[in-house]
Protein backbone atom coordinates (compact mmCIF):
# COMPACT_ATOMS: atom_id res chain seq x y z
CA UNK A 1 0.00 0.00 0.00
CA UNK A 2 2.66 2.24 0.63
CA UNK A 3 4.32 2.33 -2.77
CA UNK A 4 0.47 3.63 -3.71
CA UNK A 5 -0.73 7.45 -4.25
CA UNK A 6 -4.20 8.79 -5.24
CA UNK A 7 -3.30 8.22 -9.28
CA UNK A 8 -2.26 4.58 -8.95
CA UNK A 9 -6.27 4.24 -7.02
CA UNK A 10 -7.46 6.53 -9.93
CA UNK A 11 -6.11 4.20 -12.82
CA UNK A 12 -7.76 1.28 -10.99
CA UNK A 13 -10.73 3.09 -10.22
CA UNK A 14 -11.73 4.23 -13.68
CA UNK A 15 -11.46 0.92 -15.72
CA UNK A 16 -13.53 -0.80 -12.69
CA UNK A 17 -16.18 1.70 -13.10
CA UNK A 18 -17.13 1.42 -16.69
CA UNK A 19 -17.19 -2.29 -16.16
CA UNK A 20 -19.59 -1.89 -13.32
CA UNK A 21 -21.19 0.57 -14.94
CA UNK A 22 -22.29 -1.25 -18.31
CA UNK A 23 -22.44 -4.27 -17.27
CA UNK A 24 -25.11 -2.40 -14.76
CA UNK A 25 -27.05 -1.21 -17.44
CA UNK A 26 -26.78 -3.48 -20.14
CA UNK A 27 -30.18 -4.74 -20.27
CA UNK A 28 -31.62 -0.94 -19.70
CA UNK A 29 -34.87 -0.58 -21.24
CA UNK A 30 -35.28 2.97 -22.78
CA UNK A 31 -39.02 4.33 -21.40
CA UNK A 32 -39.01 2.32 -18.32
CA UNK A 33 -38.22 3.29 -14.42
CA UNK A 34 -34.94 0.95 -15.44
CA UNK A 35 -33.64 3.64 -17.85
CA UNK A 36 -30.97 6.13 -16.49
CA UNK A 37 -32.97 9.27 -17.80
CA UNK A 38 -36.38 8.87 -15.49
CA UNK A 39 -38.49 10.66 -12.92
CA UNK A 40 -36.45 12.83 -10.40
CA UNK A 41 -33.14 12.61 -13.04
CA UNK A 42 -34.98 13.31 -16.25
CA UNK A 43 -36.02 16.60 -14.50
CA UNK A 44 -32.10 16.90 -13.52
CA UNK A 45 -31.18 16.70 -17.31
CA UNK A 46 -33.63 18.27 -19.01
CA UNK A 47 -32.16 21.38 -18.75
CA UNK A 48 -30.08 20.19 -21.39
CA UNK A 49 -32.09 19.20 -24.35
CA UNK A 50 -33.96 22.80 -23.31
CA UNK A 51 -30.60 24.80 -24.14
CA UNK A 52 -29.09 22.73 -26.96
CA UNK A 53 -31.59 20.49 -28.67
CA UNK A 54 -34.63 22.45 -28.84
CA UNK A 55 -33.97 26.12 -27.66
CA UNK A 56 -36.67 26.29 -25.00
CA UNK A 57 -39.60 25.67 -27.42
CA UNK A 58 -41.93 23.34 -25.64
CA UNK A 59 -43.52 22.49 -28.99
CA UNK A 60 -40.60 21.07 -30.76
CA UNK A 61 -40.41 17.88 -27.85
CA UNK A 62 -40.89 14.90 -29.00
CA UNK A 63 -44.60 13.08 -28.36
CA UNK A 64 -44.76 11.48 -25.42
CA UNK A 65 -41.78 12.51 -24.04
CA UNK A 66 -43.08 13.02 -20.62
CA UNK A 67 -44.10 9.67 -20.15
CA UNK A 68 -41.48 8.04 -21.51
CA UNK A 69 -38.93 9.73 -19.24
CA UNK A 70 -41.36 8.87 -15.84
CA UNK A 71 -42.97 12.78 -15.61
CA UNK A 72 -39.77 13.64 -14.10
CA UNK A 73 -40.83 16.92 -15.75
CA UNK A 74 -43.89 18.54 -17.32
CA UNK A 75 -44.85 20.45 -20.78
CA UNK A 76 -46.82 23.53 -20.53
CA UNK A 77 -48.18 23.55 -24.05
CA UNK A 78 -50.96 26.14 -23.78
CA UNK A 79 -47.52 28.72 -22.94
CA UNK A 80 -44.88 26.70 -24.57
CA UNK A 81 -42.83 25.90 -21.44
CA UNK A 82 -40.95 23.08 -20.28
CA UNK A 83 -41.70 22.91 -16.55
CA UNK A 84 -39.25 21.17 -13.82
CA UNK A 85 -38.52 21.96 -10.50
CA UNK A 86 -34.85 20.76 -10.55
CA UNK A 87 -31.99 23.10 -10.72
CA UNK A 88 -30.09 23.35 -13.38
CA UNK A 89 -26.21 22.32 -11.90
CA UNK A 90 -26.82 18.81 -12.48
CA UNK A 91 -27.31 19.66 -15.81
CA UNK A 92 -24.63 22.05 -16.42
CA UNK A 93 -21.90 18.85 -14.67
CA UNK A 94 -23.34 16.93 -17.07
CA UNK A 95 -23.51 18.75 -19.82
CA UNK A 96 -19.25 18.17 -21.45
CA UNK A 97 -20.59 14.39 -21.88
CA UNK A 98 -24.06 15.18 -23.23
CA UNK A 99 -22.68 17.59 -26.14
CA UNK A 100 -19.92 14.89 -26.80
CA UNK A 101 -23.19 12.37 -27.47
CA UNK A 102 -24.84 15.48 -29.42
CA UNK A 103 -22.04 15.49 -31.70
CA UNK A 104 -21.72 11.78 -32.16
CA UNK A 105 -25.21 10.89 -32.15
CA UNK A 106 -26.03 11.36 -36.01
CA UNK A 107 -22.87 9.81 -37.33
CA UNK A 108 -23.16 7.25 -34.81
CA UNK A 109 -26.83 6.23 -36.17
CA UNK A 110 -28.81 7.60 -33.15
CA UNK A 111 -31.38 10.49 -33.14
CA UNK A 112 -29.87 13.44 -32.02
CA UNK A 113 -33.12 14.05 -30.31
CA UNK A 114 -31.66 14.67 -26.29
CA UNK A 115 -33.08 11.28 -25.41
CA UNK A 116 -32.03 8.30 -27.79
CA UNK A 117 -29.59 6.10 -26.01
CA UNK A 118 -26.42 7.44 -26.62
CA UNK A 119 -27.58 10.56 -24.12
CA UNK A 120 -28.20 7.29 -21.62
CA UNK A 121 -24.61 6.27 -22.66
CA UNK A 122 -22.96 9.67 -21.83
CA UNK A 123 -24.46 10.11 -18.39
CA UNK A 124 -22.73 6.52 -17.22
CA UNK A 125 -19.87 7.67 -18.77
CA UNK A 126 -20.45 11.52 -16.69
CA UNK A 127 -21.39 9.46 -13.11
CA UNK A 128 -17.78 7.37 -13.83
CA UNK A 129 -16.06 10.27 -14.22
CA UNK A 130 -17.09 12.52 -11.66
CA UNK A 131 -16.99 9.45 -9.03
CA UNK A 132 -13.48 8.73 -9.57
CA UNK A 133 -12.34 12.34 -10.00
CA UNK A 134 -14.78 13.04 -6.74
CA UNK A 135 -12.70 9.95 -4.68
CA UNK A 136 -9.72 10.72 -6.40
CA UNK A 137 -9.64 14.37 -4.91
CA UNK A 138 -10.87 13.22 -1.47
CA UNK A 139 -7.99 10.76 -1.08
CA UNK A 140 -5.73 13.62 -2.10
CA UNK A 141 -6.81 15.70 0.95
CA UNK A 142 -7.18 13.12 3.31
CA UNK A 143 -3.43 12.45 2.06
CA UNK A 144 -2.43 16.01 3.29
CA UNK A 145 -3.85 14.46 7.09
CA UNK A 146 -3.83 11.08 7.24
CA UNK A 147 -1.35 7.86 5.96
CA UNK A 148 -1.70 7.48 2.08
CA UNK A 149 -2.87 3.79 2.95
CA UNK A 150 -5.52 5.38 5.42
CA UNK A 151 -7.04 7.79 2.84
CA UNK A 152 -7.19 5.24 -0.07
CA UNK A 153 -8.96 2.86 2.09
CA UNK A 154 -11.11 5.17 3.64
CA UNK A 155 -12.44 6.95 -0.07
CA UNK A 156 -12.12 3.57 -1.10
CA UNK A 157 -14.76 2.14 1.61
CA UNK A 158 -17.13 4.84 0.76
CA UNK A 159 -17.34 3.68 -2.66
CA UNK A 160 -17.94 0.31 -1.83
CA UNK A 161 -19.38 0.31 1.16
CA UNK A 162 -22.43 2.80 0.87
CA UNK A 163 -24.67 4.02 -1.79
CA UNK A 164 -21.87 6.39 -3.36
CA UNK A 165 -21.73 3.31 -5.44
CA UNK A 166 -25.20 3.30 -6.12
CA UNK A 167 -25.85 7.02 -7.29
CA UNK A 168 -22.46 6.84 -9.22
CA UNK A 169 -23.21 3.17 -11.24
CA UNK A 170 -27.12 2.70 -10.77
CA UNK A 171 -28.42 6.35 -10.95
CA UNK A 172 -25.89 8.72 -12.41
CA UNK A 173 -28.88 10.63 -13.85
CA UNK A 174 -29.45 11.99 -10.52
CA UNK A 175 -27.67 14.83 -8.46
CA UNK A 176 -25.78 13.23 -6.20
CA UNK A 177 -22.59 12.37 -7.57
CA UNK A 178 -22.12 15.53 -9.05
CA UNK A 179 -22.81 17.08 -4.92
CA UNK A 180 -20.05 14.43 -3.96
CA UNK A 181 -17.81 15.12 -6.51
CA UNK A 182 -18.19 19.36 -6.53
CA UNK A 183 -17.76 18.99 -2.24
CA UNK A 184 -14.48 17.08 -2.73
CA UNK A 185 -13.28 19.98 -4.80
CA UNK A 186 -14.63 22.26 -2.37
CA UNK A 187 -12.65 20.35 0.53
CA UNK A 188 -9.29 19.94 -2.35
CA UNK A 189 -9.52 23.92 -3.14
CA UNK A 190 -10.07 25.13 0.49
CA UNK A 191 -6.80 23.20 1.73
CA UNK A 192 -4.69 24.51 -1.59
CA UNK A 193 -5.45 27.87 -0.42
CA UNK A 194 -3.87 27.84 2.72
CA UNK A 195 -0.49 27.07 0.89
CA UNK A 196 -0.98 28.16 -2.34
CA UNK A 197 -2.31 31.37 -3.92
CA UNK A 198 -2.65 30.52 -7.69
CA UNK A 199 -6.04 31.68 -9.44
CA UNK A 200 -7.02 27.97 -10.40
CA UNK A 201 -7.58 27.56 -6.91
CA UNK A 202 -9.67 30.24 -6.20
CA UNK A 203 -11.34 29.50 -9.38
CA UNK A 204 -11.79 25.80 -7.93
CA UNK A 205 -12.95 27.24 -4.83
CA UNK A 206 -15.98 29.64 -5.73
CA UNK A 207 -17.17 27.52 -8.67
CA UNK A 208 -17.24 24.43 -6.63
CA UNK A 209 -19.47 25.97 -4.13
CA UNK A 210 -21.89 27.97 -6.75
CA UNK A 211 -22.30 24.74 -8.70
CA UNK A 212 -22.91 22.65 -5.35
CA UNK A 213 -25.67 25.05 -4.44
CA UNK A 214 -27.07 25.12 -8.01
CA UNK A 215 -27.07 21.52 -7.77
CA UNK A 216 -28.60 20.70 -4.42
CA UNK A 217 -29.31 23.81 -2.37
CA UNK A 218 -28.61 22.51 1.22
CA UNK A 219 -25.27 22.01 -0.04
CA UNK A 220 -25.16 25.51 0.78
CA UNK A 221 -23.97 23.98 4.36
CA UNK A 222 -20.43 23.53 2.56
CA UNK A 223 -19.50 26.74 3.29
CA UNK A 224 -19.38 26.90 6.72
CA UNK A 225 -15.79 24.07 6.06
CA UNK A 226 -13.67 26.85 5.52
CA UNK A 227 -14.18 28.58 8.78
CA UNK A 228 -13.60 25.85 11.10
CA UNK A 229 -10.85 24.11 9.10
CA UNK A 230 -7.89 23.89 10.82
CA UNK A 231 -7.10 25.76 13.96
CA UNK A 232 -6.16 29.63 12.97
CA UNK A 233 -6.80 28.68 9.21
CA UNK A 234 -10.10 31.14 9.18
CA UNK A 235 -8.00 34.17 9.79
CA UNK A 236 -4.98 33.27 7.62
CA UNK A 237 -6.89 32.22 4.48
CA UNK A 238 -9.30 35.55 4.81
CA UNK A 239 -5.81 37.76 4.75
CA UNK A 240 -4.81 35.52 1.55
CA UNK A 241 -8.26 36.64 0.25
CA UNK A 242 -7.85 40.44 0.90
CA UNK A 243 -3.96 40.35 -0.62
CA UNK A 244 -5.16 38.43 -3.80
CA UNK A 245 -8.46 40.27 -3.99
CA UNK A 246 -7.97 40.56 -8.28
CA UNK A 247 -8.25 36.50 -8.52
CA UNK A 248 -11.04 36.47 -6.15
CA UNK A 249 -12.99 39.36 -8.20
CA UNK A 250 -12.38 36.98 -11.07
CA UNK A 251 -13.41 33.57 -9.62
CA UNK A 252 -16.61 36.00 -8.16
CA UNK A 253 -17.72 36.81 -11.76
CA UNK A 254 -17.13 33.66 -13.17
CA UNK A 255 -19.34 32.06 -10.13
CA UNK A 256 -21.97 34.70 -11.29
CA UNK A 257 -21.97 33.78 -14.71
CA UNK A 258 -22.67 30.05 -13.90
CA UNK A 259 -25.66 31.01 -11.66
CA UNK A 260 -27.37 32.97 -14.91
CA UNK A 261 -28.45 29.86 -16.67
CA UNK A 262 -30.42 29.04 -13.28
CA UNK A 263 -31.85 32.75 -12.91
CA UNK A 264 -32.99 32.80 -17.10
CA UNK A 265 -34.93 29.89 -16.97
CA UNK A 266 -37.13 30.80 -13.27
CA UNK A 267 -37.25 33.99 -15.46
CA UNK A 268 -38.86 32.13 -18.43
CA UNK A 269 -41.36 29.79 -16.80
CA UNK A 270 -42.26 32.11 -14.02
CA UNK A 271 -41.73 35.97 -15.06
CA UNK A 272 -39.35 36.45 -12.12
CA UNK A 273 -35.37 35.85 -11.94
CA UNK A 274 -36.03 34.28 -8.37
CA UNK A 275 -38.72 32.11 -7.21
CA UNK A 276 -38.84 28.69 -5.51
CA UNK A 277 -39.40 25.69 -7.96
CA UNK A 278 -40.69 22.63 -5.36
CA UNK A 279 -44.11 24.54 -4.51
CA UNK A 280 -45.66 22.78 -1.78
CA UNK A 281 -42.61 20.68 -1.05
CA UNK A 282 -40.48 22.14 1.96
CA UNK A 283 -39.36 21.35 5.53
CA UNK A 284 -42.42 21.64 7.17
CA UNK A 285 -41.18 19.26 9.25
CA UNK A 286 -38.63 21.83 10.79
CA UNK A 287 -40.79 21.65 14.88
CA UNK A 288 -40.87 17.89 14.60
CA UNK A 289 -37.94 16.17 12.42
CA UNK A 290 -37.68 12.62 12.25
CA UNK A 291 -34.18 11.85 13.21
CA UNK A 292 -34.54 8.38 14.21
CA UNK A 293 -35.98 7.17 11.43
CA UNK A 294 -33.82 9.27 8.85
CA UNK A 295 -30.96 7.27 10.91
CA UNK A 296 -32.20 3.57 11.45
CA UNK A 297 -35.69 3.54 9.57
CA UNK A 298 -35.48 0.51 6.93
CA UNK A 299 -37.19 2.64 4.88
CA UNK A 300 -33.99 4.68 3.55
CA UNK A 301 -32.45 5.18 7.41
CA UNK A 302 -28.77 6.23 7.14
CA UNK A 303 -27.18 3.14 9.19
CA UNK A 304 -29.12 0.94 7.91
CA UNK A 305 -27.88 1.03 4.50
CA UNK A 306 -24.88 2.15 5.10
CA UNK A 307 -23.72 1.14 8.48
CA UNK A 308 -20.20 1.59 7.39
CA UNK A 309 -21.10 5.03 8.56
CA UNK A 310 -20.62 4.19 11.91
CA UNK A 311 -17.14 4.34 11.44
CA UNK A 312 -17.62 8.61 11.18
CA UNK A 313 -19.38 8.54 13.96
CA UNK A 314 -17.28 6.68 16.08
CA UNK A 315 -14.18 9.09 14.91
CA UNK A 316 -16.28 12.43 15.73
CA UNK A 317 -16.44 10.91 19.15
CA UNK A 318 -12.65 9.93 18.74
CA UNK A 319 -11.82 13.31 17.82
CA UNK A 320 -13.67 15.25 20.66
CA UNK A 321 -12.08 12.80 23.18
CA UNK A 322 -8.92 13.63 22.10
CA UNK A 323 -10.01 17.58 22.88
CA UNK A 324 -9.71 17.98 18.28
CA UNK A 325 -11.44 20.58 17.94
CA UNK A 326 -12.66 19.87 14.18
CA UNK A 327 -14.59 17.05 15.81
CA UNK A 328 -17.12 19.40 17.21
CA UNK A 329 -17.67 21.14 14.02
CA UNK A 330 -18.05 17.78 12.40
CA UNK A 331 -20.47 16.75 14.70
CA UNK A 332 -21.96 19.66 14.35
CA UNK A 333 -22.55 19.95 10.94
CA UNK A 334 -23.48 16.26 10.93
CA UNK A 335 -26.37 17.66 13.00
CA UNK A 336 -26.91 19.83 11.23
CA UNK A 337 -27.83 17.90 8.19
CA UNK A 338 -29.60 15.06 10.35
CA UNK A 339 -31.89 18.21 10.96
CA UNK A 340 -32.18 19.41 7.78
CA UNK A 341 -33.12 16.08 6.00
CA UNK A 342 -35.30 15.08 8.87
CA UNK A 343 -37.74 18.18 8.76
CA UNK A 344 -37.83 17.86 4.76
CA UNK A 345 -41.64 16.65 4.06
CA UNK A 346 -40.54 13.50 2.38
CA UNK A 347 -37.70 12.80 5.01
CA UNK A 348 -36.99 9.23 2.82
CA UNK A 349 -36.97 11.35 -0.05
CA UNK A 350 -38.97 8.86 -1.73
CA UNK A 351 -37.91 6.03 -4.30
CA UNK A 352 -34.54 6.26 -3.45
CA UNK A 353 -31.41 4.14 -2.16
CA UNK A 354 -30.69 4.85 1.41
CA UNK A 355 -30.66 8.48 2.71
CA UNK A 356 -29.43 10.00 -0.98
CA UNK A 357 -29.82 12.96 0.58
CA UNK A 358 -25.88 12.47 3.00
CA UNK A 359 -24.11 11.59 -0.16
CA UNK A 360 -23.54 14.82 -0.94
CA UNK A 361 -21.45 15.60 2.49
CA UNK A 362 -19.51 11.89 2.33
CA UNK A 363 -16.48 13.84 2.02
CA UNK A 364 -16.62 15.57 5.00
CA UNK A 365 -17.93 12.52 7.03
CA UNK A 366 -15.06 10.60 5.26
CA UNK A 367 -12.81 12.72 7.17
CA UNK A 368 -13.91 11.12 10.85
CA UNK A 369 -14.27 7.82 9.36
CA UNK A 370 -10.07 8.01 8.33
CA UNK A 371 -9.58 9.43 12.04
CA UNK A 372 -10.88 6.59 13.22
CA UNK A 373 -9.49 4.06 11.06
CA UNK A 374 -6.03 5.65 11.99
CA UNK A 375 -6.32 5.48 15.64
CA UNK A 376 -7.82 1.42 14.74
CA UNK A 377 -5.07 0.19 12.28
CA UNK A 378 -1.82 -0.12 14.51
CA UNK A 379 -3.90 -2.87 16.91
CA UNK A 380 -3.90 -5.71 15.28
CA UNK A 381 -7.24 -7.24 17.02
CA UNK A 382 -8.85 -3.96 16.04
CA UNK A 383 -7.50 -3.72 12.56
CA UNK A 384 -8.54 -7.22 12.50
CA UNK A 385 -12.55 -6.51 13.68
CA UNK A 386 -12.48 -3.21 11.45
CA UNK A 387 -11.86 -5.12 8.02
CA UNK A 388 -14.40 -7.76 9.29
CA UNK A 389 -16.69 -5.12 9.67
CA UNK A 390 -16.15 -3.62 6.03
CA UNK A 391 -16.42 -6.68 4.89
CA UNK A 392 -19.69 -7.50 6.52
CA UNK A 393 -21.00 -3.78 5.18
CA UNK A 394 -19.72 -4.34 2.01
CA UNK A 395 -21.61 -7.66 0.88
CA UNK A 396 -24.49 -6.62 2.82
CA UNK A 397 -24.64 -3.78 0.58
CA UNK A 398 -23.96 -5.19 -2.53
CA UNK A 399 -26.46 -7.60 -2.02
CA UNK A 400 -29.01 -5.32 -1.47
CA UNK A 401 -27.91 -3.23 -3.91
CA UNK A 402 -27.90 -5.92 -7.06
CA UNK A 403 -31.08 -7.12 -6.41
CA UNK A 404 -32.77 -3.15 -5.33
CA UNK A 405 -35.66 -2.31 -7.36
CA UNK A 406 -35.55 1.21 -7.24
CA UNK A 407 -38.21 1.63 -4.16
CA UNK A 408 -38.82 0.22 -0.82
CA UNK A 409 -42.12 -0.89 -0.25
CA UNK A 410 -42.77 -1.48 3.69
CA UNK A 411 -43.41 1.15 6.30
CA UNK A 412 -41.49 3.43 8.51
CA UNK A 413 -40.52 0.62 10.51
CA UNK A 414 -41.09 -2.33 8.40
CA UNK A 415 -37.73 -4.93 9.35
CA UNK A 416 -39.35 -7.22 7.82
CA UNK A 417 -39.33 -5.94 4.94
CA UNK A 418 -35.69 -4.83 4.76
CA UNK A 419 -34.44 -8.08 6.29
CA UNK A 420 -36.11 -9.68 2.68
CA UNK A 421 -33.54 -7.69 0.40
CA UNK A 422 -31.24 -9.42 2.69
CA UNK A 423 -32.04 -12.68 1.73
Amino acid sequence: MKSLNPKHFLFFLLPLCIFLTFNKHAHDKKGSYHGVIWADAAGYYVHLPIWFVYRNDAKAFPDNITEQTGHGFRIDSLNNKIITKYYCGTAMMMSPFFLTAHVLAEPLGFEADGFSKIYSYSLYFSGIVYCCLGLFLLSVFLQKHFSTSIALLSSFILFISTNLFYYAIDAPGMSHIYSFFLVSLFLYSTQKLLGEEKLIYYIFFFLAFVLAVLTRPTNAIIILFPLFYENGAFVKRSRVLVKNSLKVAISIVLGILCLLPQLFYFKSISGSYFTYPYGQETFSNLGHPHILETWFSPNNGLFIYAPVLLLSVLGIFMMIREKNKFGYYLAGIFLLMSYLFASWWNWWFGCSFGARSFVDFYPILSIAMAWCIQRIWPQRNTRYFLFGFVIICSVMYFNIEYYYDGCFYGDTWDFKAFIKLLQ
